[in-house]
């Protein structure tokens, strides 16, 4: 009964062919059944950046700012509550702190028109400040209000996030450990390039501990195991991988393939396999057994070097096994390293 398979091609898609046959061998040689693998988490639903919105939200600013100067609170008022509700339905913006500071401000000097609207503005003008920070005080001829005190700051720690993972929070990049104000704030939240969380995040005085709702890596899929690789004969994990059971493997200079089995984060012994046609006094040799018990998943891995394709998917194990015989030669490897379980 085959065991099902997944690998990691760490050599360039355009060489798949060339060793299409070598693949297929090395995996029927032990009876393996390959699958896709699984997806990555997917992004954000609104991964991708709107500079339409962004104009959208700039010409509604504009034109608040214009009606406040001009005493048109009810037009104004109605262009802020906009943008509010825009940068709430697209938290994913990275300028949406920033937008939403101007916002808050703008109408700060709204209600600080009204007769009694001077506690109401201060309220906003202070979360305006936990957004974006103190403001650099303009250039006037009229006499300056009142600063605000800076917000009052105390370390809070991210969880739900995982270790290479990017945050930005209130625009910036940021650690799990923060130094911040109580209040509103804005996150983002970035895998290997890939948006996959964003938000607003309400944090008290007394919070040491927020969590971030980010989907966690899932296992065996290109976020989990797409950063190995071969390093001085060695097959080295990616850190801190899920997967069960899944191989690494490329191009051998040499000719046919290295390919190392790996669990979770340890790899096992480098092999070189090559697949040789049958052919009159050649007779068939075979390298070590493998575990019985392994489970893989082939999975894309992309590199600096070399560009990471799924076999599966691009049909490499698709033709059946050829019906002649085959040679299997295996190759020793200088720095035999044992499996680890």
């Amino acid at each position: 009964m085959s065991q099902t398979a997944v690998l990691v091609w760490l050599s360039a898609a355009s060489l798949l062919p060339t060793f299409r046959a070598d693949l297929t061998s090395y995996a029927q040689s032990r009876l393996l059944r390959l699958e896709a693998p699984l997806e990555n988490v997917p992004a954000f639903h609104a991964a991708a950046y709107a500079p339409d919105l962004v104009a959208q939200i700039e010409v509604l600013l504009e034109e608040a700012r214009s009606a406040t100067a001009s005493l048109e609170q009810s037009r104004a008022l109605s262009a802020l509550e906009h943008v509010e509700r825009l940068l709430r339905d697209h938290p994913e913006l990275p300028q949406a702190a920033w937008l939403m500071a101007e916002e808050l401000e703008l109408m700060a000097e709204v209600e600080s028109s009204a007769p009694d609207g001077s506690g109401a503005a201060m309220t906003l003008q202070r979360r305006a400040a936990v957004l974006e920070g103190p403001r650099v005080t303009p250039f006037s001829d009229h006499p300056a209000s009142s600063e605000l005190p800076a917000p009052v700051r105390h370390a809070l720690t991210l969880e739900g996030t995982e270790p290479d993972d990017v945050v930005e929070w209130d625009g910036e990049h940021a650690g799990a450990e923060l130094s911040i104000a109580a209040g509103e704030h804005h996150a983002r939240v970035s895998r290997h390039g890939r948006l996959l969380w964003a938000g607003w995040v309400a944090v008290a005085e007394s919070d040491v501990r927020v969590r971030l709702e980010v989907p966690a890596t899932a296992p065996c899929s290109p976020d989990d195991i797409g950063a190995g690789r071969f390093e001085n004969g060695r097959a080295l994990p990616a850190p801190r991988v899920r997967c069960e059971s899944y191989v690494l493997a490329r191009q051998h200079a040499g000719g046919g393939i290295e390919a190392a089995l790996c669990s979770k984060e340890s790899c096992g012994n480098v092999v070189i396999y090559q697949y040789v046609p049958a052919r009159a006094g050649v007779t068939v040799t075979s390298e070590r057994t493998w575990p019985r018990w392994a489970t893989y998943t082939i999975v894309a891995a992309a590199g600096a070097r070399a560009t990471g394709v799924v076999l599966w998917r691009a049909g490499v194990f698709d033709k059946p096994a050829p019906q002649t015989s085959t040679v299997w030669t295996y190759m020793g490897q200088e720095k035999p390293m044992g499996f680890r379980f």
